[in-house]
C-alpha cells in the first residue's frame, strides 16, 4: 500500500487540500462526517510528492527540540491590538489581524493568505487573499470548521510575483514549510508565518449540531464562532432578521470540541512550533483554571524566530500592538489543555507508530523530552485508548 493510501486508511488526513494542488485529477470533497477528504485517483508521481509534504504525517521543525512544553522561542508576551475595533471583533486580542494589517500597510508584503467564511455561504470556509485592512477584518475571527486551505495554492503563487504573510493553524504552517522545502522557488514568496493555537478541528457536522440547538425554523444567513467580545458568542443570524447565540463554553466545550477528527487526537503541535509567531488566548484565570467570563481580549504571543521578533517589536514600537510581560508558569493555567496534551501526546504517537509501521515523520517537536513526565497510569490510558481508536478507524476505512 502506498504512503498516500496509508494516510487515508489510518485517518491521518487533515483535509488541507495539498493533494488537489499537486494533482488536478484530485478534488477535495466533504465526507459524511463533514471533513474534507481527497477524491479521485492520484498518479503515482503525485502520491510520492504527497508522501513528502503531507502535514498529516510530516512535521519537521528546523530548530532543535526543547525540554519546555511550550517549545523554543525568542520571547513571550501578552499583547492585544491597539485599535479597539480590531481587538473587539477578533476572537482574542486581535494580534493576528493587527499584524496582518501592519504588514500590508507598511508594504512588507503584498497580501495576506488566511481562512475565512466563503462569500455568500454562511457555513463553509475557504482561503482568502486579502490586500487591505477591510479585507483582513472581513474574514477575521476563528472558524471552527474545515477548509481546503491549499487546493489552489500553486495558482495563487504562480499568477504573480506578490509576497505574502500566511495565517493558519499549526498544521497549516507545517504544510507551508513542507511546500517551500520541496519547491524552493516559493521560499521568498511567503515571508511571514503566523500561527493560531489550535485544540483540534471539528467537522461541519459539529457546527450543524450546534446550530440545531436553537431549533429555529428560519434559514441561517450568517455565522460567527467567536468575536465581538472575548471569548465572544457562537452567533447565528437568520433570514427573518432574528439571531440566536450561545457561550463559547456551550459551543466549544459541549459540542464542537467533542467532535474532532482522529488526526487531531494525536497532534504534537497545537502551539505553532514552526511559526514565526504563535498566538493563543491569554485567558484570565480563576482558581487555577481559564475563566471564560466576557472581557477585553488578550493574546499571549510566543515569538519563535528572529523574523518574528523583528516584526513583533516593530509593531509594538509603532503603536500597532500593546504588550505586557507574562510569566511562563502562568501560561499553564491559561492553556491547561495544550500543556497536558504536550505531556502525554508522545504515548498516543507511539501507539500510532507501532500500528502503522512508523508512518509519522515528526522531527524536533520536543514531545520525546516530555514523554516521561506523564505518569504510568495516564501513559497506559493514552496508549491503549489511541490504539483502540486507530483500529476502529482502520476498520471503518476498509
Amino acid at each position: 500500500m502506498s504512503t498516500y493510501n496509508s494516510i487515508l486508511k489510518n485517518g491521518l488526513c487533515l483535509g488541507c487540500g495539498l493533494c488537489a494542488a499537486v494533482d488536478k485529477q484530485c478534488a477535495m470533497a466533504l465526507d459524511k462526517d463533514g471533513f474534507y477528504r481527497p477524491q479521485g485517483e492520484l498518479t503515482e508521481a503525485s502520491k510520492k510528492i504527497i508522501s513528502k509534504i503531507c502535514p498529516g504525517i510530516n512535521i519537521k521543525n528546523a530548530k532543535a527540540s526543547h525540554s519546555s512544553a511550550w517549545g523554543a522561542m525568542e520571547c513571550v508576551s501578552n499583547a492585544w491590538a491597539a485599535d479597539k475595533n480590531i481587538r473587539h471583533t477578533s476572537s482574542s486580542g486581535g494580534v493576528t489581524s493587527a499584524l496582518a494589517i501592519y504588514l500590508l500597510e507598511s508594504k512588507r508584503v503584498d497580501a495576506v493568505l488566511h481562512v475565512g467564511h466563503d462569500d455568500g455561504d454562511y457555513l463553509h470556509n475557504c482561503l482568502h487573499v486579502s490586500r487591505n485592512r477591510e479585507e483582513v477584518l472581513r474574514y477575521n475571527a476563528s472558524r471552527y470548521a474545515p477548509a481546503a486551505v491549499f487546493d489552489d495554492i500553486f495558482n495563487i503563487l504562480d499568477r504573480s510575483d506578490e509576497t505574502y504573510a500566511f495565517i493558519g493553524k499549526p498544521c497549516d504552517i507545517a504544510a507551508v514549510r513542507n511546500l517551500m522545502m520541496l519547491y524552493p522557488k516559493y521560499q521568498d514568496r511567503i515571508k511571514y508565518l503566523l500561527s493560531i493555537f489550535c485544540a483540534g478541528m471539528p467537522g461541519y457536522n459539529a457546527t450543524m449540531d450546534a446550530i440545531s440547538v436553537f431549533q429555529h425554523t428560519s434559514t441561517p444567513v450568517d455565522l460567527r464562532y467567536r468575536g465581538d467580545g472575548w471569548p465572544g458568542y457562537f452567533t447565528v443570524k437568520y433570514e427573518d432578521g432574528t439571531s440566536r447565540r450561545m457561550t463559547y463554553n456551550e459551543s466549544w466545550g459541549n459540542i464542537l470540541g467533542r467532535q474532532l477528527g482522529f488526526r487531531c487526537k494525536i497532534c504534537a503541535d497545537g502551539i505553532g512550533l514552526l511559526a514565526d509567531i504563535s498566538m493563543g488566548d491569554a485567558w484570565n484565570t480563576k482558581d487555577g483554571y481559564p475563566d471564560f467570563t466576557e472581557a477585553e481580549g488578550k493574546n499571549f504571543c510566543f515569538v519563535r524566530t528572529k523574523t518574528g521578533r523583528e516584526l513583533f517589536d516593530e509593531a509594538v514600537k509603532v503603536g500597532c500592538l500593546v504588550s505586557e510581560p507574562v510569566r511562563m508558569d502562568g501560561i499553564r493555567h491559561m492553556q491547561p489543555y495544550q500543556y497536558d496534551r504536550r505531556i502525554f501526546v508522545g504515548w498516543r504517537i507511539l501507539a500510532v507508530q507501532l500500528l502503522t509501521g512508523g508512518l509519522l515523520h515528526f522531527q524536533k517537536l520536543g514531545y520525546d523530552k516530555l514523554f516521561w513526565k506523564c505518569g504510568p497510569k495516564r501513559a497506559l490510558h493514552e496508549f491503549l485508548g489511541t490504539a483502540k481508536r486507530l483500529l476502529k478507524v482502520k476498520m471503518r476505512n476498509g
